[in-house]
Order: structure tokens, then C-alpha cells, then sequence
């Protein structure tokens, strides 16, 4: 699984299918032009908050963007904050942050600051949660 050229080559599908050139692109989604033009060349992912403005924007499912779901079938316009539902999923699941830590080997510092709202998880440990979880990157992030 190449989730770089996944994502590459989706992006790219995207903006084809919506007759968006990249620079209208960058400026619709307040995205530096560089950085838009090193996606599409396989140079590196965004981050995650990019990635999920992104597929808010394209209404398209992060696990399609990303190259983990073949279609798009479903469209999703809107993302909640990422601090209330994985929250809402640790209350839910009666799962602690330490218990997690131990499972996932994530550190501690790292999931007190996605509870905190503080930052968002980086897309590996995002995909270390999912399959701990055994949930789709969307229903992770509450894209529902």
C-alpha cells in the first residue's frame, strides 16, 4: 500500500473530475501553490488537516483521498473536531489513554494532546488507531 502515490493520483482524479486547475485549487482551499504541486508529484502527504480540508471540500471519503477504499461512494461535506470525537470514542469504548498507549504503543504526550485539541494525530498514527479500532479513517475522525 502506497499511500503517497495513492493520494497523488486521487488528488489529481479529484481536480480533473471538477475541472480545477491546481493553482484554483490552492486558492479555494487557502493551500500553498509549492506544496499542492509536491503532492502531486509524490514528494510528500499534507498533513492531516489539510488532508481532511481536502476531502471536505470534495466531499470524497479520506479512506478513498488516501487510496484505502478503491470508490467514492460516499460523500461526506463536513469534519467535527477531532479532540471531542476520539473523546467521545475513548468514553465510549471505556478505554483509557493510558490502555491505549499500551496497546498502540502511541505515546502518552501525543494522545493527551489529541484529547486536548491541541494537534492532530500524523496519518501513520491515524492508520495505527483505525486498525486498533478496526474503523475506517472516516468513522475515526467522525465523518459520518
Amino acid at each position: 500500500m502506497d499511500i503517497l502515490s495513492n493520494f497523488a493520483e486521487n488528488l489529481n482524479d479529484l481536480l480533473i473530475e471538477n475541472s480545477l486547475n491546481i493553482k484554483t485549487f490552492s486558492i479555494k482551499l487557502n493551500l500553498n501553490l509549492s506544496e499542492c504541486y509536491k503532492y502531486l508529484r509524490k514528494e510528500y502527504l499534507p498533513r492531516l488537516a489539510n488532508i481532511i480540508k481536502i476531502a471536505d471540500y470534495f466531499e470524497c471519503s479520506i479512506d478513498y483521498l488516501l487510496g484505502l477504499e478503491e470508490t467514492n461512494d460516499l460523500k461526506f461535506s463536513h469534519t467535527p473536531p477531532f479532540d471531542k470525537t476520539f473523546t467521545k470514542l475513548l468514553k465510549d469504548k471505556n478505554l483509557t489513554r493510558y490502555q491505549l498507549n499500551k496497546h498502540t504503543k502511541i505515546a502518552n504526550s501525543r494522545i493527551n494532546d489529541w484529547c486536548n485539541g491541541r494537534r492532530l494525530p500524523s496519518i501513520d498514527n491515524l492508520i495505527i488507531l483505525a486498525t486498533y479500532f478496526d474503523y475506517s479513517l472516516d468513522l475515526l475522525l467522525g465523518r459520518q
